[in-house]
């Protein structure tokens, strides 16, 4: 049965304004506890107090940079009771039911520096098999509350607050690509929780210690507290002036693997918090650790290193498992990017380029001037003139590329906890320029009526770091902030979905950047050179559209070219920037038989001519006199092509969703007179520029279904 989804909307969209009011309809409408229950949250700030008391209960954002729940109650401040809030009756959300989600969502104490609010926790997490996925949980002090609580408080009412006088039950917690950020304290409790890839931020408090990272009070007996995986500490703090951690009780467990540490971590990493000898067995370990707070590190005697073969009994299955085996992801763990991070321990260290500018270069040399004026007096010179006039403005519109050999070398392979199968190639697109490929491949890959394999490409856009983003790299915060504004892994979702996926890196951006300039710094390792790229090619006769189409096709020889890929399964899915490559690809070569446009099908006036802020990538020499986007995406009839728009998008302009309707009545009109009405669907999801994927499997089955049975049209 698929579960049941509430929507909530702040603005009247969906069918309940209140996070808590969705959640009471849900408990009448699905009072069987068993069934799966989704409260989907459209973009909003929600200043509720929520509470998740349901088992089997989902809780998602529309994307975790649009939909904020947020508390503002600090420890100091006086509650309704007249009694100060205290820790416990601060939090915005709480978990108190076993196998709850929480995905795509900010949730923040907003209460402010603790020294003057008092302790303030964003996520009171006191379930069994929670999951938080793609979250970013922000704060100051106590920040995120691990639970349970410690067997005893030891002040009177230090614990008062909703789990005061419950049992303490066992929790195991997983968070994913979050990004939890405080100062003091600011990851603690009792439950065993495995953070997998997070990024962790300390805050500047302007003291000789800045903070602690982890409190962890584990149960005596227990062998896992919290571990963090593949994970960044990073902040914008002084140096040295923060520890990674201190025992909140005796019995305290805290391990780091292949995990980054930033300058402003302590050489001596651990604090004692004054009671070294009392500690028990308490546990404080790292492996695999890299960055600057990694360097000359002086631990005290109760921390230690681990060698390989002690780590690998840390593994998510390993700390997760239980007496049930639970693991939220299956499979080994998930390799991390970790060990490369640059300084700042956001972005990933490109050491080697694989630029196109030499060819460039090359090209230069062998056609610049060609067609120079060689005369010597006026008639000769007018003569050549009208002519030469004629030859730029033909040279405009011509690609003068070359052909390519079709090989492509591995780079590495991975292999994913879903099974999937992730390889990076670089592919020849010829003249000597190499294009990353990476290529997802699931165990168990969706198949046409003749057993051959589905594939889609998936080019990225703007402002992802390139295919990182797509291909769902793990490990690197910048990408993982990508992934949380725009929802930019989809070409991960589409391989966990079944497909064989490309996700091709453009000329400009990753490792293909042109390097004058680059450097490893977040804004240089989020955005393109497509200026760099245009400046060289246009000059010459090229375009930086043609050249991204051209190697798309590139690609598309390539995979029609391996053993069992199915000529008419082949599709295109591309957001922003690779919608737009996606429209091309797909308007210029019929080998694509479906397609996916997220948030780029709009009318040139508006969208470009008026806004005049997009990549240069976007600007083709002598295009506007020809066509508008409409007349472009008309190509692709009578294909099945799905058109998703954000209702609140800037790129579509002044006029919104009106000025993609008219792009839209232009395709829809190829479409009526091919009498193929029924292959067109829009889809207008709520928010700002992002993929949307509630919709997504729905979308694609309905893309499939278009071409099964129906051979090529």
């Amino acid at each position: 049965m698929e579960p049941q989804v509430f929507e909530v909307s702040k603005t009247g969209t969906g069918a309940y304004r209140t996070i808590a009011d969705a959640l009471a309809a849900a408990e009448r409408a699905v009072p069987d506890v068993e069934e799966t229950v989704t409260i989907h949250l459209a973009p909003g700030t929600y200043c509720e107090k929520v509470e998740l008391r349901r088992p089997n209960l989902v809780l998602e954002g529309e994307t975790a940079e649009s939909v904020r729940i947020v508390s503002d109650r600090g420890a100091f401040a006086e509650a309704a009771d007249g009694l100060p809030y205290g820790t416990f009756r601060t939090y915005a959300v709480l978990v108190d039911a076993p196998d709850v989600t929480l995905k795509n969502l900010t949730i923040e104490n907003a209460a402010g520096d603790g020294r003057t609010a008092g302790q303030g926790i964003a996520l009171y997490a006191d379930g069994d098999r929670l999951v938080v996925d793609s979250c970013c949980i922000l704060g100051h002090q106590d920040t995120l509350f691990c639970g349970p609580l410690p067997k005893k408080e030891r002040k009177p009412g230090g614990f008062r607050g909703p789990k005061e006088k419950s049992p303490r039950v066992k929790t195991r917690q997983y968070y994913t690509r979050c990004l939890v950020q405080g100062d003091v304290d600011f990851i603690f409790g009792s439950g065993c929780a495995y953070f997998d890839g997070c990024e962790i931020s300390s805050l500047e408090r302007g003291e000789k210690v800045n903070g602690y990272v982890c409190a962890a009070s584990t149960p005596e007996g227990e062998p896992f507290g919290f571990v963090f995986h593949g994970c960044s500490f990073t902040g914008d703090v002084r140096k040295g002036t923060v520890f990674l951690g201190r025992p909140w009780r005796e019995h305290a467990k805290t391990l780091l693997l292949d995990c980054w540490l930033g300058p402003h971590i302590s050489r001596k990493g651990w604090h004692g918090w004054g009671e070294e000898d009392a500690f028990g067995d308490a546990s404080y370990a790292g492996w695999k650790l890299a960055g600057p707070g990694a360097e000359d590190c002086q631990w005290p005697s109760f921390a230690k290193m681990l060698d390989e073969k002690e780590a690998t009994r840390c593994s998510r299955a390993a700390v997760l498992g239980g007496s049930d085996g639970w693991d939220p992801r299956g499979g080994a763990d998930e390799p991390v990017e970790t060990e490369h991070l640059a300084e700042g321990g956001r972005t990933l260290h490109i050491g080697r380029y694989l630029s196109d500018e030499d060819a460039f270069a090359r090209r230069f040399d062998k056609t610049a001037r060609s067609a120079r004026f060689r005369g010597g007096d006026a008639s000769s010179w007018k003569a050549w003139a009208e002519g030469a006039r004629q030859r730029l403005a033909d040279v405009l519109g011509l690609s003068l590329l070359g052909p390519a050999s079709g090989e492509a070398k591995v780079v590495k392979t991975e292999e994913l906890p879903s099974g999937i199968a992730r390889t990076l190639l670089e592919l020849d697109c010829g003249e000597g320029v190499w294009m990353p490929v990476y290529l997802l491949v699931p165990a168990r890959p969706k198949t046409d009526g003749e057993g051959r394999r589905l594939c889609m490409i998936a080019p990225h856009g703007h402002q992802g770091a390139g295919a990182a983003s797509v291909a769902g790299l793990r490990g690197i915060p910048a990408v993982d902030e990508a992934i949380r504004r725009f929802n930019y892994d989809y070409g991960l979702k589409l391989a966990e979905l079944g497909y064989v996926v490309a996700c091709p890196e453009a000329r400009g951006w990753g490792a293909r950047r042109a390097p004058k300039g680059q450097g490893d710094t977040e804004e240089l390792f989020l955005r393109g050179t497509c200026l760099n790229e245009a400046r060289m090619a246009e000059p010459l006769g090229l375009t930086l559209m043609g050249l991204l189409v051209s190697d798309l096709m590139h690609l598309v020889d390539y995979l029609l070219a391996q053993e069992g890929v199915s000529p008419d399964g082949l599709g295109c899915v591309g957001f922003s920037g690779g919608g737009m490559q996606t429209l091309y690809l797909s308007a210029l070569d019929e080998r694509i038989r479906k397609v996916f446009i997220s948030g780029y099908l709009y009318g040139v006036k508006d969208a470009l001519l008026h806004l005049n802020g997009n990549c240069s990538c976007n600007y083709v020499p002598g295009l506007w006199r020809l066509f508008d986007m409409g007349d472009i995406a008309s190509l692709i009839a009578p294909r099945p092509l799905v058109v998703q728009s954000a209702d609140h998008d800037h790129l579509n302009g002044p006029r919104g969703l009106a000025n993609v309707e008219e792009q839209l009545s232009i395709v829809r009109r190829a479409y009526g007179l091919l009498r193929h009405e029924d292959r067109i669907r829009w889809e207008v999801i709520p928010g700002e520029h992002h993929f949307g994927c509630e919709h997504l499997e729905e979308d694609l089955a309905w893309l499939d279904g278009q071409e099964e049975g129906k051979g090529r049209i």
